[in-house]
């Protein structure tokens, strides 16, 4: 069980994770995917709050919590995006768009798409910062709503070659990456509570936090069933890059829902 996590872990981070002996296991990454995401939103809110406390610029917060989260953990999944971007926006056919997956360089609309997303998140994470001492942890819970996102889409179609990393988590379910998630919320939620009670936040308003954290992870499984349409329609199934696509598309949707709502009750 320990190095099926441990594998997972490896995969989505940049941390040197030894495994000795035991072989690369993704058979439950499905299940153990939004776990990880557990890691960057305590990493980011540990930025984020560093960064207020010493800089006093919200904005100086922002950029660093989001350097120190894509060095760690997100990069490889902007990759993908970016990959999806190059392969989908442009007028190809399905072997042309094998061959942009697979290439190492960043086109135009690669581009395009990294920009768009990293300017998003900043964005969308300043304008909630004022809400950041009273939701911690509905708002800062993004990484996991990536990650289940990423986890759903291969339970949603198939591999779209037999080798590769799509073919690695074949045997995913949706089922799987709900228990996951439930298991990376009750860890979530408990450690953020058990820290604003150390650091005296105020993440008490138990009612909206709920609404928050439900929703915004709750519209997560709209970006994976896009994807595994999209990836199904001109690939016939997935690959490694639509999880990394998946991963940062549903936690800027997280961003999104979450001040949607708490733009509309002011």
């Amino acid at each position: 069980m320990f190095n099926r996590f441990r594998s997972t872990l490896s995969l989505v981070s940049r941390f040197p994770i030894k495994r000795g002996k035991e072989h690369f296991d993704l058979s439950r990454a499905d299940f153990y995917l939004p776990i990880t995401g557990v890691f960057p939103a305590l990493g980011g809110m540990a930025v984020l709050g560093a960064g207020s406390l010493f800089t006093g610029s919200p904005v100086l917060a922002v950029i660093l919590a989001l350097i120190a989260q894509y060095l760690a953990f997100n990069l490889f999944h902007l990759d993908g995006l970016m990959d999806t971007a190059d392969a989908f926006l442009g007028s190809f056919d399905r072997e042309k768009r094998f061959a942009v997956l697979k290439d190492s360089r960043i086109g135009v609309y690669g581009f395009f798409a990294g920009v768009a997303v990293l300017s998003l998140k900043a964005g969308l994470l300043y304008a909630l910062f004022p809400y950041l001492v009273y939701f911690p942890a509905p708002l800062l819970a993004y990484p996991i709503s990536g990650r289940f996102s990423a986890a759903l889409i291969p339970g949603l179609t198939t591999p779209a070659k037999p080798g590769g990393l799509g073919a690695m988590v074949k045997e995913s379910r949706p089922l799987r990456a709900f228990l996951g998630l439930l298991m990376s919320l009750v860890l979530w939620m408990a450690l953020v509570w058990g820290i604003s009670a150390l650091f005296i936040l105020e993440d008490h308003r138990y009612a909206l936090s709920g609404i928050l954290l439900g929703v915004s992870v709750g519209a997560s499984p709209l970006v994976s069933v896009f994807l595994a349409r999209l990836y199904r329609k001109h690939l016939g199934g997935y690959t490694g890059d639509a999880l990394g696509a998946a991963v940062e598309l549903a936690e800027i949707l997280h961003l999104t829902m979450a001040l949607v709502i708490l733009a509309r009750i002011g």
